[in-house]
């Protein structure tokens, strides 16, 4: 009966990963064909289709959203286009439009039009790129593939619990390797994802006038540094465990 309770347990584990490695995996697949993703072919992005209304999806449901803060050129901007309150201003407002002989564009720049959010401060970039598509989307494909190779080494580890085999060396290795993944990779996906921010800004219409927000997490570390310790944990007990097998 014991046993037949631990194979269950280790059955339930491998279909709980393996439910995860398919959401992953389904959001990877998302990130690239989605709306917000790298498909650049939507009907958001072709200058010859109104903006604020592309049947079935607004302008904020499919264009790239990035929190921003008023930059150096923002009080000017305000004044200028007589903004009343600059948390809340459309973009037309803003960045006014104007139609010309290549869509619809800004009339201060001539760029794609931008878009500030309905409340707050975000900025909703509306005549995307490629390259626009791969700073936005490129720091969340990171990101789920770090998810997806941690599921992958848990996987492994789970693997081992049939064979009684958990405490070996392979598994402290790879309980290491999810620490520096949560930890580091967790880090770096934040910076890409800000330096992607600034980067689509700085050649959009909005340049100057607002720029990219900073923020970052300390939770990644902080998961990273536990994991890390349980798997020094784990590798001392691999360690005593050899030393037992040693003197028998």
């Amino acid at each position: 009966m014991k046993a037949l309770g631990k194979r269950a347990g280790l059955v339930l584990m491998r279909v709980l990963l393996g439910v995860a490695m398919l959401v992953v995996t389904a959001g990877a697949v998302s990130t690239v064909v989605g709306p917000k993703g790298l498909d650049v072919y939507l009907p958001i992005d072709r200058p010859d289709v109104p903006l604020l209304n592309n049947g079935p999806l607004l302008w904020w449901d499919t264009a790239p959203e990035i929190p921003v803060v008023p930059d150096s050129g923002f009080k000017a901007r305000v004044a200028e286009v007589g903004a009343q309150d600059a948390g809340g201003i459309f973009g037309s407002t803003l960045f006014p439009w104007k139609d010309t002989s290549d869509g619809t564009r800004d009339a201060h720049t001539g760029l794609p039009p931008v878009e500030m959010g309905l409340s707050g401060m975000a900025l909703f970039v509306l005549g995307t790129t490629w390259r626009d598509r791969l700073a936005y989307a490129g720091p969340v494909l990171f990101t789920q593939a770090l998810a997806l190779t941690v599921l992958v080494l848990l996987w492994r580890i789970v693997g081992t619990v049939a064979s009684g085999e958990v405490f070996v060396r392979e598994n402290a290795r790879r309980m290491l390797a999810i620490g520096l993944i949560v930890a580091v990779g967790g880090s770096v996906a934040q910076v890409l994802r800000y330096l992607g921010w600034v980067d689509m800004i700085a050649h959009s219409a909005a340049a100057g006038v607002v720029r990219a927000a900073w923020s970052f997490s300390f939770l990644p570390l902080l998961a990273g540094a536990v994991i890390l310790l349980l798997a020094e944990v784990f590798r001392q007990g691999v360690r005593m465990r050899a030393d037992v097998e040693g003197l028998v």
